[in-house]
């Protein structure tokens, strides 16, 4: 059994993939960094290989290569854009400076795409992350001659940091912890609100320009993140209603409950790249 690991900014999730094979065999599950050292005892298995994802520093990185040679003396196999180069074109004049999890959640994506009848008819795909940042990315299918793009993303601060933002920022603003309504009537409600509506918004900047891209192709919106419960309601209604305005089928964003994972799972079935 191999092991995956991704080290998130504030926590991490592992997954188990059988050798050989490109898809997870188990679920996602979250642990907090205060378990990391801790790990070998929690698992079922003792794994025959390591792979991670890490954006949470050195500190981190450094917590689990010891925990692991001291467990089952085994190094880590740290998984970045040097991986995976031949499934997707990368635009970064420095590919090393895009984000590991960004890069392994795209690859991860493009193998749940790879049974999609829209992403096979060109249709462009979003994947947009909830974490402490929300990073919406998008990429373009292949035309047969060439490999899928990824054209870019934003990062913006994701919603609980937004919601921390106004409450450390502002002398009279409490942490948010209201509803997303319309013609929010109290405090709670209007941070909650403004803050779901900034997400919105700034998914729908990129599903336009997608489309547009796409020459009027709408995309596929695929969501993560422990922040996505807190916008689910305010952007499924914003996305109905640009596509209603359209006319297009409605066509609803769906939850991926660990595309870095599914990301190192492809990494793990193959040989891996050449470092740049």
């Amino acid at each position: 059994m191999k092991l995956l690991i991704d080290v998130g900014n504030t926590r991490a999730k592992i997954a188990w993939v059988t050798p050989g094979a490109a898809a997870r065999r188990s679920p996602a599950q979250t642990l907090d960094y205060a378990l990391l050292p801790e790990l070998a005892a929690r698992l079922p298995h003792r794994p025959g290989e390591i792979l991670g994802s890490n954006v949470a520093g050195p500190h981190i990185r450094q917590q689990l290569d010891q925990s692991c040679q001291a467990a089952w003396g085994l190094a880590i196999r740290w998984c970045d854009t040097r991986d995976g180069r031949t499934l997707l074109d990368n635009p970064y004049a420095d590919p090393s400076r895009l984000g590991a999890d960004r890069w392994l959640g795209l690859l991860g994506l493009l193998d749940t795409l790879s049974d999609e009848p829209g992403w096979r008819s060109g249709h462009p795909a979003l994947l947009v992350s909830f974490g402490t940042a929300t990073t919406i990315d998008t990429i373009l299918p292949g035309d047969g001659r060439a490999r899928p793009a990824f054209l870019g993303g934003l990062i913006l601060p994701g919603p609980s940091l937004m919601a921390r933002s106004l409450a450390q920022g502002t002398a009279q603003l409490p942490l948010g912890s209201g509803r997303c309504v319309d013609f929010p009537q109290d405090t709670q409600d209007a941070i909650a609100s403004g803050i779901a509506a900034a997400q919105a918004g700034a998914l729908l900047r990129q599903w336009r320009l997608a489309r547009q891209q796409a020459q009027g192709r709408a995309p596929l919106v695929f969501v993560c993140g422990g922040g996505w419960p807190a916008v689910e309601t305010a952007i499924q209604a914003e996305l109905a209603r640009a596509q209603d305005a359209l006319q297009l089928p409605r066509s609803p964003a769906r939850a991926l409950d660990g595309p870095v994972l599914d990301g190192l799972a492809c990494l793990a079935a193959a040989v891996r790249a050449p470092a740049a």
